[in-house]
């Protein structure tokens, strides 16, 4: 958990599921970049913004509200990447087997290791 709250991914690669490392972490990665391209956006229009041009004020608060939405988006994505490596890392080290007796019925096998 620690390690996906620090790097976008990095709890999905170190239990080694690396294609949700590469999703989670890419979400997160382009919301961050789209984040900050407003950011540099907004602050571009405050220092040219003189109070007297409608457009700016539009495009501003439009801005405002895209802003808003990927901050949700962020936080989103980052808490699901986060509880997403929590279970991973809890069911890490527990193996399934799902295979088909001599009848061909469905047979499951389960086992886990317990370290102490």
């Amino acid at each position: 958990m620690l390690l996906t709250t620090l790097i976008p991914g990095g709890g999905q690669f170190y239990t080694k599921r690396y294609v949700k490392g590469i999703l989670i972490g890419g979400a997160q990665s382009y919301l961050i970049y789209q984040g900050t391209q407003t950011q540099l956006r907004l602050y571009e229009i405050d220092r040219e913004w003189n109070g007297t041009i409608p457009e700016f004020q539009q495009e501003k608060s439009a801005l405002l509200d895209k802003r808003r939405q990927i901050a949700w988006w962020i936080a989103l994505v980052w808490s699901l990447g986060i509880l997403d490596a929590y279970v991973d890392a809890q069911l890490y080290n527990f193996e399934s087997n799902l295979s088909l007796d001599k009848n061909g019925d469905p047979k499951a096998t389960l086992s886990f290791k317990i370290h102490y």
